[in-house]
């Protein structure tokens, strides 16, 4: 059976998922996956989600379900799923998929286990899927309130890519589009690990100075390790790549920033992940980065470091002085 419509789903009701489903296309039914059946009744119930994004209203054209089946009549599939969790989820999506639909992948993450790009893991699970990437600086809290916000869209089918930023861009969401998905998604992965780095730089009080430095070179490894697997140079001084490192570097906002806070005071991964509802990518990440910077011989200073401390219990004052007293070289 053809899908008629051109309604659309959401895999993933935490915050991002939900903020979404509150500033996509209004004419539209959307309906939205919650992995929480309480969840679900809740948005239902009052449009509110509690748990993820409080005080929030939800738009009525929205419906949530935690049947994976009320979503197989959507055209656009919007997965916010934290990306560990991706390849169960749609392992039990893939008998509702249906040849009309595009998925649109807007986690951002690597799986650690086959370091494999989401898209790759997609793409394994559901061959010939239409498949674009969504990124950029953005807050889910922001997104919800319509806080001017621009993002961006990946797709290696162009006319997909216009036709999806057509649909996601409004006057406070506006829509950018490229066609290279691996740069989007290498941005969005080493983000978060120089976001944990940044939140480490603030808790020792080392300045903006220091802060500079550190995303400046952190663009830098972002550059490298993405070219390295096939990514597009300019991509990195985008939305997806230095816009949504400025804006993670930056703020209390970012999971990240502030899981490098509390890594910073002296908090070890086990204590932040009880304390912390919602998953630090960057915690995940920096582990799979680690693996596949070895493999292509790619130098990543701060990525390696941000690894050192949460894998091997490095200290991170001699951390820090480690990385001050490398050797001179060439900037580029």
């Amino acid at each position: 059976m053809e899908i008629k419509s051109e309604k659309i789903g959401i895999l993933g009701s935490g915050a991002w998922g939900t903020a979404l489903a509150c500033v996509l296309n209004k004419k539209k039914k959307i309906t939205l996956w919650a992995y929480e059946k309480n969840t679900a009744d809740q948005i239902n119930r009052y449009k509110l989600n509690k748990v993820f994004l409080p005080k929030i209203k939800i738009p009525n054209n929205v419906n949530a379900t935690n049947n994976l089946k009320d979503v197989k009549e959507c055209k656009f599939i919007f997965v916010c799923i934290p990306s560990n969790f991706i390849k169960k989820i749609l392992m039990k999506f893939k008998k509702f998929y249906k040849k009309e639909m595009i998925i649109i992948i807007c986690s951002k993450g690597i799986e650690n286990t086959s370091q494999l790009l989401l898209s790759d893991i997609i793409k394994k699970i559901i061959p010939n899927v239409k498949l674009a990437i969504l990124s950029g600086p953005s807050f889910a809290i922001e997104v919800a309130k319509k806080k001017p916000t621009a993002v961006t869209i990946a797709s290696k089918n162009q006319n997909d890519a216009k036709k999806l930023a057509t649909l996601i861009n409004s006057k406070y969401f506006r829509c950018y589009y490229t066609n290279d998905i691996i740069g989007v998604q290498f941005g969005g992965i080493i983000k978060n690990i120089l976001a944990i780095a940044s939140g480490i730089t603030e808790s020792q009080n080392l300045g903006s100075s220091a802060k500079s430095a550190l995303i400046t070179r952190g663009l830098f490894e972002m550059k490298k390790i993405g070219l390295a697997y096939g990514a597009k140079e300019n991509t990195f001084y985008g939305l997806s790549g230095l816009g949504d490192l400025i804006l993670t570097c930056n703020s209390n906002l970012s999971r990240n920033f502030v899981t490098g806070l509390l890594i910073g005071k002296g908090k070890k991964i086990k204590e932040i992940t009880k304390i912390k509802k919602t998953i630090s990518e960057g915690i995940i990440n920096s582990k799979t980065i680690y693996k596949l910077s070895k493999k292509k011989r790619v130098e990543m200073p701060v990525c390696h470091s941000v690894y050192n401390i949460l894998y091997k219990n490095y200290s991170v004052k001699k951390t820090i002085e480690k990385i001050l007293s490398r050797d001179i070289k060439k900037e580029n």
